[in-house]
């Protein structure tokens, strides 16, 4: 039985393990999905994954869930949180057993690597950026997965190109630019190229040559086409060249809004916001520009209602830069319109949003971007220890699960025996009643026998005196013969009834005797039990009220009971 145990223990644990392990599969997925569609969504999802998550048995879709939790904090501004979930997809996949890697050669995800230094970049570190752009760059390079591997590269050279491109080497950032086109240009892959043209557009942007602006603007409307006419999905708008094309004219309106153009950027705004309106995590931003745009052309009353409506839709501390662009607009309206108490209110929300962010930089509580590090190995030592205890936890689980079910057992075998105990003492009292009974029947009849015969021989004595007969003895003997059979079937009826309403009476009489009782003792306590007077039990024996005292007397001295206690008394406690 224990064995069985056991094995249904295993097989528990074995396919309740590959149960979540499927469901943890399923979630990522979802994280997928909606990361850019609905990335409150897929947060949740990840969120759902943290919460049943073993981190004592990592798996590869765990790391992936933190890198994605990861990249769309990222995307929020919340940096410090985002570097604290890449610190632990590290952790993860350098907890991963090799024959779960998916690339056996890497040191570590070079996709990790590129998202941390993006936020070394986005934080003006371009030294450290640099780094672990390298870093990932050396670890594609160990890809067996061509495809993949070119597709790191390409990436990698675009955020090169961008460092370059801040420190204010176009030229260099250009040949990044388009060593990473190159690159696409072999994969042939639509979303891929739009990207290189939108990097290509920006630069020149940056050089103010609109004439190459225009014509790589040209080719990404080109390229989309194309990619719409050739896409085999559901629902293009949902789609990467999409977004990346939806990208593009948004740079087109921040190019003109920053030379003041507002009527212009305000057109490429609203484009953008319907080529987008399936990425929601895009839309905050592009609305805080086209209520800029509104600020510029002095149109205060639809300035005042995009930005509101923009606030409106921003839960939580979400979009902090988009929530600031708001009110900065709102500030400035209400400052030209001389409108004091809403201008107290906006600059109330724009001081709340200014520790708000200072509490995200953490500056002195954490806008150093190492400091943010450090914090983040921390929480890295912490789920540690939480992998420890659960491990520990999960161990002592199943101590108790076995201990459960073999008290278990040894309570059922108990309850076992002791059943069969019970059984084989009932039984052995039945023997012995019948037993008992029994041996009450033989001296009954013993007793009833040996009357018998004295009547008999009273009967024969007259018979063989029959000279001595008188007138009055036929009806003497007919009696006598008649209450010998009377007092035969007499004595079989009392016995059977009293023995069903007293079990064990006489056997408790003959137990406490000190001498043998006869049949008239065990008939005389069995009046007494029944609560008859001495007048009662005369009549019904047929004798005098002085030999019923007498016999009382003499079974008084059987039981050898006190002399302060009576017959009846000790009859009763019986």
């Amino acid at each position: 039985m224990r064995r069985i145990l056991f094995f249904f223990i295993f097989c528990n644990i074995a396919f309740g393990q590959q149960n979540h392990n499927q469901v943890i599969k399923s979630l990522k997925d979802s994280i997928n999905l909606y990361r850019h569609s609905n990335p409150d969504k897929a947060l949740n999802f990840g969120f759902e994954v943290l919460k049943i998550a073993d981190f004592s048995n990592p798996t590869f879709d765990l790391v992936a869930v933190h890198s994605k939790i990861g990249e769309i904090l990222y995307y929020r501004g919340l940096y410090s949180e985002a570097i604290g979930f890449y610190n632990e997809s590290l952790k993860l996949h350098e907890s991963l057993p090799l024959d779960y890697r998916i690339e056996k050669k890497i040191i570590n995800p070079p996709w990790l690597l590129l998202n941390i230094g993006n936020i070394y970049f986005v934080n003006n570190d371009y030294d450290n950026a640099a780094i672990k752009y390298n870093e990932a760059l050396a670890n594609f390079k160990l890809f067996e997965n061509t495809v993949t591997k070119n597709y790191g590269f390409s990436t990698v050279y675009d955020n090169l190109g961008s460092i370059s491109e801040n420190k204010g080497d176009f030229k260099l950032a250009e040949e990044y630019y388009l060593r990473a086109y190159d690159i696409r240009k072999k994969n042939n892959k639509i979303e891929d190229l739009l990207y290189s043209e939108m990097r290509l557009m920006r630069l020149n942007m940056k050089q103010n040559n609109m004439f190459n602006v225009n014509k790589h603007f040209i080719e990404i409307e080109r390229l989309y086409s194309l990619g719409e006419k050739n896409f085999t999905g559901n629902d293009y708008k949902k789609s990467y060249e999409t977004r990346n094309y939806g990208y593009a004219y948004s740079y087109m309106g921040k190019y003109y809004l920053k030379i003041s153009e507002y009527k212009v950027a305000k057109e490429f705004f609203y484009a953008a916001l319907q080529i987008l309106s399936s990425f929601p995590s895009e839309l905050p931003i592009l609305n805080s520009k086209i209520a800029e745009c509104y600020l510029g052309l002095k149109k205060y009353d639809d300035a005042i209602v995009v930005a509101n409506k923009n606030l409106n839709s921003i839960e939580l501390n979400l979009f902090i830069n988009a929530k600031n662009n708001n009110y900065k607009v709102l500030e400035k309206v209400y400052q030209e319109r001389g409108d004091l108490n809403n201008l107290i209110n906006v600059k109330d929300s724009l001081l709340f949003i200014a520790k708000a962010m200072t509490s995200i930089n953490n500056s002195n509580k954490m806008s150093d971007l190492e400091t943010n590090i450090i914090l983040s190995k921390k929480r890295s030592e912490i789920n540690d220890n939480r992998i420890k205890y659960n491990t520990y936890l999960f161990i002592l689980i199943i101590c108790f699960v076995i201990l459960f079910f073999t008290l278990i057992s040894l309570r059922l075998n108990f309850n076992v025996e002791k059943e069969k105990s019970k059984k084989i003492f009932n039984e052995k009292l039945l023997i012995e009643n019948d037993l008992n009974h029994k041996k009450l029947e033989l001296l009954n009849k013993s007793n009833f026998s040996a009357n018998r015969n004295k009547n008999l021989n009273y009967l024969l004595e007259v018979v063989e005196n029959s000279e001595k007969v008188i007138k009055n003895q036929p009806l003497e003997i007919k009696r006598k013969i008649e209450g010998l059979i009377k007092y035969e079937n007499m004595a079989d009826r009392f016995e059977k009834h009293f023995e069903d309403v007293y079990p064990g009476f006489f056997k408790s009489l003959i137990a406490v005797s000190t001498s043998n009782l006869t049949q008239n003792d065990l008939r005389l306590c069995a009046y007494l039990k029944m609560n008859h007077g001495t007048d009662e039990i005369a009549q019904l024996t047929g004798v005098s009220i002085r030999t019923v005292e007498s016999k009382k007397y003499r079974l008084k001295k059987k039981f050898n009971f006190n002399k302060d206690q009576t017959v009846t008394t000790f009859i009763h406690g019986i």
